[in-house]
């Protein structure tokens, strides 16, 4: 206090008003699991709470709009005809009980967990993420492609419909340029590659090969002559003319003839007799070679004499025109009739123009804005020039905007030219994209020089024509040189005079002294030398363009726009072969598929795999094979799946000892494994005397899926996702297709992470989660590669699984099975699955959050509505809190209500190793536990089934508002339940909710297993009944309103005892201490907590030991109020005249 120093009056303020503030009521903390970048309760932007960012923080939420903004609407899911899915384990309970409960208070805090249920919405395929913005797509199922076979029997063209491979695992040596598995398709099939950035389309002949349509092999694969006899005997020595050169039999036979026909080697033919048939078969390869009169691709045939081949073999004198392939238009028919060129069967018609199912490439481009793909025109033409003429008649390519595509049929530009040319036109197609501009190319050489004289040819496209234009460029030079440079160069294109070409000399930068050359409207220029090398003196050369249909970016050595020209180019039919082209047109890079692209899925992304399949091996005494390669007689499409037990394989043919069902009638408790033994012990009992009688017969045994060690038993892990041949990328990434079951049945290939061999007996079966369905996996990038699995060849190196190969062309990442096995080792499936990793998450996030351990989160009721499983690890919270709140636990939802089905979950009678649907471990003084499940409906009004804790997190709200934490939440006054309808049990194998009230016996049985029953009393409603903690033992803390009115005593014992940190210890401190803490009391015995208590705080427990320690201690006992639970009362009868007498 100031000091005064003249007379005057200083008040001074000293405060001793120590109180303890109010209790905040019910608080609870609801743990939940949601989706992922919900919509808000709005609907006009994304749930905050929902965003990975915000994953396990606490938010404080003070009511329901707040709430559904924050996390959305709850989300209840239901079947394809609106019923409710009841217990789905995506169904948002949590959420739900939330908004409940904030329905009657105001504060609550909310955690989700960092899992995603909306990616565990179970699909039969792989998910995905978005295609990268600019995405081109060759959209294989839209696109038509122009294939008509002529039929010289019916005068008419036949539409093909190509078989589309998209794996390379269907093409010869497992790569993009091999031709189509022989074990591919059909006779008589076509078929189009379109892993080659060429997309060759192939025919399959008689002799069960696949010929590329339009090459000598597929022209050679149809006659040009074919006999009508199919035998007959010849004359030897006999002759006839082929192409006028004489051909004479030796022998009788007609493969006697058709082997003197191809040893008297006439140019471009051959023949054969048909396998089928018998007849003769005289073919030409298709090139330039042919009769003199008939021309390219003709055979003229006719008998020498008086010889007789001809009509024995049954063929008519003559010339006969070859099988043709021909790439036109709709509107340019090509002439086939008989009437006509008289062309035989199998001739081919590349149609190029859309009308009439012409060819019609849908290509596709992907925007991000727009999240779709749009359609972008991909017409066909035979050239890059030819496409400029088209594409921009008038102006000669300076109105094609970049981005505009065409498609090149036959892109190697074949054409026979001469007669030893066999470079024919071949059916392919490839897609080009236009890059705008001038075409520009510039060389990197910056100091050429050139011979003076020397000439070379440039041929360019101009406007309103299609066909180059060629002129000759002849180096100049200065004086009687005989030496030119770079302007000479230059000078020399300029006096040819062209109409589109510059030329000039780089003048700055790196490249200073360079040659560039420029189309100035952005068309296409040919080039080639004729006398010396100027062209590629200058830099300009096969050497420094890139290959023709392709392109290598931010290249060192080769020039930009310049490419070779393709293999069979000509200059316009010239004779003379281009070398390099210049052209703003690139290969456009694009995903070729019947389905629209996506990108590989996001490391972590989750996958609930809904197929029912399986890819099971069997350990042959060195390591897991392939189950046919084990057991060669077994069903060739491995494991059936059905509801009733097989008496036949899948195809038809009788049961093999060894083949495998997998029972599908009990998905609850998949998968159901049964192995034929035709061996097996047959027990039956003999109904008429009530004797067992064994027998040996066949039988589908139960394998025990919880037997990891004998050889009768089955390993639950992930093997593998490909074949030997399907594991290599092939430069692909992400994790590739999976192979088919079928395909892996026959494969002995291992993933390097599937279990080790030498832990287990031969025999004992392996289920391979990666690649069997029915389970939640999680993609994991770069899963499998040279890091992790390093080197090859020795012991403990590269593929440790496999011959330990390198991994160095495997596909790097892998889906890894998320639902962890059960805790007797058999696998973990279908909704049990799903549940697993969404409990999984949330023991994770409360174990390890920190901030739900801090001071500061005031709540005093912690509750993770729908899972049991967690219940340990919210006590295990509660400890950390110094027991600050208490626990409300959920009973199963699938759990019977009879009074033996719920005791023995009580009580563990399955002797479970942690809380969840098979029973019950966890017991505390700060827990308890309700049953059974209630009927409510969600935010839409939709009838939903939600936990026990739903209703009890409500119910401690309104015995709180009404009364106190320390009076009993139940009974009629304050136990009422108001947000369920009806309670009871979801019935297994039904999946129905089962309305249950339960009966005094039943209550009786739950109250000495120290479950609380929610029932339903006449008159009064639903009604929480209990008032039981699951403490082993009985004490005090056995009841609820006591369990709480200690928490509550903790909570503020602790707000009393805090502002006297610091002071010092002493009598003083130690009576004001005892002091707050009496009052405190007090009234608490006036609100009915507390019968009777004593506060020490003196020298006899604040010794000078404890003192010296720092250490202040207040003892107090209490005596708590108990609820009245048990109301006896004895009813006397007495005779009249008794009662009145009664005290006298």
């Amino acid at each position: 206090m100031a000091t005064l120093t003249s007379p005057g009056v200083n008040v001074s303020v000293v405060n001793e008003s120590f109180y303890v503030p109010s209790d905040a009521g019910t608080t609870p903390l609801i743990i939940i699991a949601s989706g992922q970048d919900k919509s808000n309760g709005a609907g006009d932007g994304t749930a905050s709470g929902t965003q990975t960012a915000n994953a396990n923080q606490a938010f404080l939420i003070s009511s329901q709009r707040e709430l559904t903004e924050t996390f959305g609407d709850p989300k209840f899911y239901t079947d394809s005809a609106g019923g409710a899915l009841n217990g789905y384990e995506l169904n948002e309970y949590g959420l739900q009980a939330a908004y409940s409960f904030l329905g009657i208070a105001n504060k609550a805090f909310v955690l989700r967990a960092n899992v995603n249920m909306s990616e565990l919405v179970g699909s039969t395929s792989a998910p995905s993420s978005n295609p990268t913005d600019g995405t081109y797509w060759l959209d294989l199922a839209s696109s038509a492609y122009g294939i008509f076979e002529w039929s010289k029997t019916n005068q008419a063209f036949t539409a093909k419909t190509p078989t589309l491979i998209t794996k390379v695992s269907d093409l010869v040596g497992g790569v993009s340029t091999g031709a189509p598995k022989t074990n591919f398709g059909s006779k008589g099939d076509y078929a189009i590659n379109t892993t080659a950035v060429t997309n060759p389309i192939f025919y399959k002949n008689d002799t069960n090969n696949w010929v590329q349509v339009g090459s000598t092999g597929w022209h050679t694969s149809w006659p040009t002559i074919e006999g009508t006899e199919t035998s007959g005997t010849l004359v030897n020595g006999h002759e006839i003319v082929i192409n006028g050169q004489t051909v004479t039999l030796s022998g009788t036979t007609f493969a006697q003839l058709a082997t003197s026909i191809n040893s008297a080697s006439v140019p471009g033919v051959t023949a054969a007799v048909d396998a089928t048939t018998g007849k003769l078969e005289i073919y030409h390869n298709g090139t330039n070679y042919g009769d003199s009169v008939g021309g390219a691709n003709t055979i003229d045939i006719e008998n020498v004499g008086s010889g007789t081949i001809l009509t024995v073999t049954g063929i008519t004198a003559g010339t006969y025109n070859g099988v043709s392939f021909e790439q036109k238009k709709h509107s340019n028919r090509p002439t086939w009739k008989t009437a006509e060129d008289n062309r035989p069967n199998g001739s081919v018609w590349f149609k190029t123009t859309s009308p009439n199912s012409g060819a019609d490439m849908i290509v596709k481009l992907y925007s991000a804005s727009s999240n779709s793909f749009s359609t972008v025109a991909a017409p066909l033409y035979a050239n890059n020039h030819t496409a400029i003429f088209n594409l921009d008649p008038t102006n000669g390519g300076t109105s094609i905007s970049a981005g505009t595509l065409y498609t090149q049929f036959n892109v190697t530009e074949q054409t026979a030219v001469n007669d030893t040319d066999t470079t024919l036109p071949v059916a392919d197609f490839q897609v080009f994209r236009y890059e705008g501009g001038a075409t520009i190319i510039q060389s990197n050489n910056t100091n050429p020089g050139f011979v003076k004289g020397e000439t070379f040819v440039i041929a360019e496209s101009l406007k309103g024509q299609s066909a180059l234009s060629s002129k000759t460029v002849t180096m100049t030079g200065p004086g009687d040189s005989t030496l030119s440079d770079s302007e000479d160069f230059v000078a020399s294109i300029s006096d040819a005079g062209f109409t589109n070409i510059e030329a000039r000399v780089v003048d700055s930068g790196q490249l200073k002294g360079a040659i560039e050359i420029k189309h100035k409207l952005g068309g296409e220029f040919r080039m080639y030398d004729v006398t010396g090398t100027p062209l590629a003196d200058a830099g300009f050369s096969a050497a420094t363009a890139h290959s023709y249909g392709t392109y290598t970016a931010n290249s060192t050595t080769l020039i930009d726009n310049l490419y070779d020209v393709p293999a069979g180019a000509t200059e316009d039919s010239t004779s003379l072969p281009a070398t390099i082209v210049a052209s703003n047109f690139k290969r456009l890079s694009y995903v070729a598929s019947e389905s629209a692209p996506t990108e590989e899925p996001v490391n972590g992304t989750l996958w609930y795999n809904t197929n029912l399949d399986a890819d099971i091996l069997e350990h042959d005494g060195t390591s897991f094979r392939g189950y046919l390669n084990v057991n060669s007689d077994t069903d060739p499409n491995g494991p059936q799946f059905s509801a009733t037990e097989p008496t036949t394989q899948s195809d038809g043919t009788p049961l093999a000892n060894n083949d495998l069902w997998i029972d599908t009638s009990d998905l609850e408790n998949y998968p159901k494994i049964y192995r034929y033994n035709t061996s097996a012990t047959i027990s039956s009992t003999n109904t008429s005397n009530g004797v067992t009688v064994t027998t040996t017969g066949a039988a589908f045994e139960l394998v025990d899926t919880s037997d990891q060690t004998t050889e009768d038993g089955i390993v639950f892990a992930d093997a593998r996702w490909h074949t030997s041949v399907d594991k290599d990328a092939n430069t692909n990434t992400g994790a590739g297709t999976a192979s088919t079951i079928k395909d892996l049945l026959s494969d002995n290939f291992l993933d390097p992470d599937a279990p080790d061999p030498a832990l287990y007996p031969k025999g004992i079966l392996l289920f391979n989660t990666r690649r069997s369905g029915y389970n939640v996996k999680e993609y994991r990038n770069s899963y499998i590669t040279t890091s992790t699995y390093p080197s090859s060849g020795a012991t403990g190196l590269g593929n440790i699984r496999f011959n330990n190969e390198t991994v160095a062309g495997y596909y790097p990442d892998r889906w890894v099975t998320k639902s962890t096995n059960a805790d007797n080792g058999a696998g973990t499936f279908g909704r049990k699955a799903q549940r697993q990793v969404v409990v999984n998450q949330l023991k994770s996030e409360i174990d390890t959050n920190q901030a739900i351990r801090e001071d500061q989160r005031g709540f005093n009721v912690i509750a993770c509505p729908g899972y049991p499983e967690v219940i340990s690890n919210m006590l295990n919270l509660n400890t950390d809190r110094n027991n600050t709140a208490f626990v409300v636990g959920d009973t199963p939802f699938r759990l019977g209500g009879t009074a033996t089905e719920v005791t023995n979950w009580a009580n563990n009678s399955a002797n479970a190793s942690g809380d969840g649907e098979d029973g019950l471990v966890s017991a505390g003084e700060n827990l308890g536990v309700f049953y059974p499940s209630g009927k409510t409906t969600d935010n839409g009004g939709n009838d939903i089934i939600v936990p026990s804790s739903h209703m009890i997190l409500r119910t401690l709200a309104n015995n709180d508002n009404i009364g106190f934490p320390w009076f009993a939440p139940a009974g009629t006054r304050r136990g009422i339940v108001d947000n369920a309808s009806s309670v009871g049990y979801i019935d297994s194998a039904t999946g129905e909710f089962e309305t249950i009230s339960l009966t005094e016996a039943t209550r009786d049985a739950l109250h000495t297993a120290k479950v609380n029953p929610i029932t339903f009393f006449s008159g009064a409603g639903i009604v929480n009944f209990g008032n039981l903690t699951k403490v082993s033992g009985s004490s005090a803390l056995d009841r609820i309103n006591v369990s709480r009115l200690v928490v509550f005593l903790r909570q503020q014992l602790n707000q009393i005892a805090k502002p006297f940190i610091f002071e010092p210890n002493d009598e003083l401190t130690r009576n004001e201490i005892k002091q707050a803490v009496e009052s405190f009391l007090l009234e608490l015995v006036g609100q009915r907590a507390l019968f009777d208590f004593l506060v020490v705080c003196d020298d006899t427990n604040n010794t000078p030991t404890r003192i010296d320690r720092n250490e202040l201690y207040v003892d107090v006992a209490i005596e708590p109020v108990k609820s009245v639970e048990f109301i006896y009362i004895p009813l006397r009868i007495k005779n009249t005249g008794e009662i009145a007498n009664l005290g006298n």
